[in-house]
């Protein structure tokens, strides 16, 4: 089926680690370089290297971590910041795990920042921010690239990092929007919050000139360069997400460029097409619902090999935005489907995580199984020989049916960046439902702690609510028999694993029973009437007895209402007790 396992760069990252806080203040105790030492601790990399990854990513501000004579005014910390990630980097070794720095560089700073007073001429791109504490807003500005004086600085930068941390196995590069960064990275044909195309033009004089294409392409040669002056083996990995801002796929220009010592890292899932509730629909997100490869990602597998490059797949094999607040999307065919291809792809590894869905579960033990180039080319098979492994003793026939279930479950899944980033699911089991018309206040956003309310009209774009409805109450029906069968399949079966797996998809079967309960009350909410009130009754009924049987699950089981990127419960033990109060008190009263 392809290259063996061992030839696989396979990165991971532990759920402890803390991306770090966008903000216009330095603080470096909120740095993720800072705590790297705190994070992984030995345990964490041991069980890292344990389930069958070689390598973890850090998220990393090239501007904190060195320091150079160009710019003085940054890089204070560099030495601590240095001292800490060396500290990781040889320990991470000792269990075989090689430590690679996520960067977006040069990264924009705040407009007041003395860098900017002391050298107002590199100043490019001002940007309007949110930091991460959602109400904070202030404006920052690139430095701009264009100037010979930024590039001698990201040579050297560049150069300086490989010096002072040897033992690197790599970097990865992120060239378009994330964060504001060089001053074409957040303009172009941009994507909003919600999956929405907008152009922007650009303000910069001299970028304004060039082609966005080659800026970014020019970043990726300057910091290529400082490296290699140094170290020839360390790894240059570039990220092509969001590259369409700037180019259409498969992005020529950009692939065509880059020099032959680095790798591409390629979405194995944006850009491509899924029938979904009749209509072929966009998947523009990490997806377990959808197996891939995109044509997209094909595309630019194709045009990376002709161009003599290695090509990695950038997966999120845990959970999803699908359902961020689970500890795993069990759907293990899709796994199976992914692995396939990146053996017959013959791809040089995978990123199989971002900042969330990085639970070490029967997902991560599953991809990795099936990497071992002597897996069995059939999937049925393939299956009932992880379940098998995984599961010592148990049905694995009726596992594999259950897994099979969830996977058709997933199909009725209405995928849309919409739904993903401003619908219901992480945390439908807590928002308010009532006999009345609605609030107006925004469900908010599904990755943040936002206040929550009942309204999610910015999450139905392309689909009604009634497709939603429709979508849920198929997918509702084949995920609680998939439990079932997975209950029975793991009858008589003690083991942690066995464990942890029922209880997590039964958790995620009770999620996604509330999406469907929250969305046909936010039907009737929208058009309220009193004549609804016995089918507001019965609908909110059965939320009771969906939260009664999803309570005792989080009561038990820390992993359940958390998520990782923002590192706080979506919903708690505490809220579903609530919930339940309430709705209870609306049937009685």
């Amino acid at each position: 089926m392809g290259a063996g396992v061992s030839e696989l760069l396979k990165i991971w990252r532990s759920p402890a680690s803390a991306f770090g806080k966008f903000s216009d203040r330095y603080d470096p105790s909120e740095e993720e370089t800072w705590n790297v030492l705190d994070a992984y601790t030995d345990d964490e990399l041991k069980r890292i290297a344990d389930s069958g990854f070689n390598a973890i990513w850090v998220h990393a501000l090239l501007h904190h971590i060195v320091q150079t004579p160009d710019y003085p005014e940054l890089g204070i910390d560099a030495a601590e910041h240095q001292r800490r990630l060396n500290g990781l980097i040889d320990r991470a070794a000792q269990y075989g795990l090689s430590v690679f720095l996520y960067m977006q560089p040069p990264r924009a700073l705040p407009e007041k920042h003395e860098l900017f007073r002391n050298h107002p001429e590199i100043m490019g791109q001002r940007e309007l921010a949110q930091g991460c504490d959602y109400d904070e807003t202030f404006t920052v500005c690139s430095m701009c690239t264009s100037l010979s004086s930024v590039k001698a600085y990201l040579y050297n930068s560049a150069a300086e990092l490989a010096r002072q941390l040897p033992g690197l196995g790599g970097i990865i590069l992120i060239t378009a929007s994330e964060f504001p960064a060089h001053c074409w990275s957040r303009r172009g044909n941009t994507i909003t919050a919600f999956g929405d195309r907008e152009y922007k033009d650009i303000e910069c004089p001299h970028c304004r000139r060039r082609d966005p294409c080659e800026v970014a392409g020019e970043v990726i040669q300057l910091m290529r360069a400082g490296i290699r002056s140094e170290n020839s083996a360390m790894k240059i990995i570039v990220w092509n997400w969001s590259w369409t801002m700037y180019e259409n796929p498969p992005c020529r220009k950009i692939i065509s460029g880059l020099p032959q010592d680095v790798t591409l890292l390629a979405d194995f899932e944006r850009g491509g097409k899924r029938v979904i509730l009749g209509k072929e629909r966009d998947i523009d997100e990490y997806s377990l619902g959808y197996a891939g490869p995109s044509e997209q990602f094909i595309e630019s597998w194709k045009l990376a090999e002709s161009c003599g490059l290695q090509i990695m797949a950038k997966l999120q094999i845990g959970t999803t935005h699908e359902l961020a607040t689970v500890a795993n999307l069990p759907v293990i065919g899709n796994v199976y489907q992914k692995a396939v291809k990146i053996l017959e792809m013959k791809l040089a590894g995978f990123m199989g995580t971002w900042n969330f869905g990085n639970m070490i579960t029967a997902n991560t033990a599953a991809l990795n199984f099936f990497l071992d180039q002597t897996a069995p080319v059939d999937q049925n098979a393939a299956l009932k020989n992880f379940a098998d492994y995984y599961f010592p003793g148990a049905n694995a026939e009726k596992i594999v049916a259950a897994w099979d279930l969830f996977g058709e479950a997933m199909a009725s899944y209405p995928f849309s960046i919409p739904f993903l980033y401003a619908g219901p699911a992480n945390f439908a089991c807590i928002l308010p439902m009532k006999p009345a018309p609605l609030s107006g206040t925004p469900v908010g956003r599904s990755w943040l702690p936002d206040e929550r309310g009942d309204d999610m009209s910015a999450a139905l774009s392309p689909y009604c609510i009634e497709e939603v409805i429709e979508g849920f109450t198929a997918l509702v029906e084949r995920w609680d028999r998939g439990v079932d069968i997975l209950s029975a399949g793991l009858k008589n079966i003690n083991s942690v694993h066995a464990g942890q797996e029922l209880d997590n998809a039964t958790v995620c079967g009770c999620l996604f029973a509330s999406t469907l309960h929250f969305s046909q009350v936010y039907a009737l909410r929208k058009n309220w009437d009193d004549a609804s009130l016995p089918e507001y009754r019965r609908i909110i009924s059965s939320e009771i007895e969906n939260l009664k049987k999803l309570l005792p699950l989080v009561e038990k089981d820390s992993r359940f209402g958390y998520h990782i990127e923002s590192h706080g419960y979506q919903f708690d033990a505490q809220r579903i007790k609530a919930q339940i109060k309430e709705l209870t008190k609306q049937l009685t009263g």
